[in-house]
């Protein structure tokens, strides 16, 4: 590893900014994305007692949790991303900052990005799988077809165990592995 440059290490930062601009989008995107389509589902007229919540309602609800976990997926793809510059930064000793931070995060608990975010994504996640059964409730309406709820709660259980796992549990984090690759690069180019 020949370690970076002035140039680099700015342009590095940059892409930093960058990608932690983009998470943050991406959460502000899954707000609007639920908003939008919860606003669309509430029935513009109130459905009458006693009838069925409906496939559609449980298939955009199941849509819905595919959408929000899509990017869910995104934003820990660009946190992986982010990982491979910050762990650069730090193992090529161009970034104190980098070095501390890692220090701090490995012998205290802290509160960053990640674990705000999953939160927002598991909130919407919790209110878009309930979102058929609220609706059931306030208009009275059966579970039908079965299939649906079934489907609808057992696609919400496992988005909540995914983000959960990958947000505050670490679950396919890569830090560790980025920095090990790094130290193995600066090891052959000695």
């Amino acid at each position: 590893m020949l370690g970076p440059k002035k140039e680099d290490i700015q342009k590095i930062h940059a892409e930093v900014n960058q990608i932690v601009n983009q998470r943050l989008s991406l959460a502000t995107l899954a707000v609007t994305v639920f908003g939008a389509l919860v606003a669309w589902l509430i029935p513009k007229s109130t459905p009458s007692a006693g009838s069925e919540v409906g496939a559609f309602i449980y298939g955009a609800t199941i849509l819905l949790l595919l959408v929000l976990f899509s990017l869910f997926l995104l934003a820990h793809h660009l946190t992986y991303m982010l990982r491979i510059y910050t762990t650069y930064l730090d193992e090529s000793n161009a970034s104190n900052w980098e070095k501390d931070w890692s220090a701090y995060r490995a012998r205290f608990k802290y509160v960053g990005y990640t674990k705000p975010q999953a939160l927002i994504f598991l909130i919407l996640g919790i209110l878009s799988a309930i979102f058929p059964f609220l609706l059931a409730l306030v208009y009275s309406l059966n579970f039908e077809p079965k299939i649906g709820a079934i489907v609808c709660v057992l696609a919400g259980g496992l988005y909540a165990i995914f983000v959960s796992g990958m947000g505050f549990w670490k679950w396919f984090a890569k830090e560790d592995e980025m920095r090990q690759r790094w130290k193995k690069l600066k090891g052959k180019q000695r």
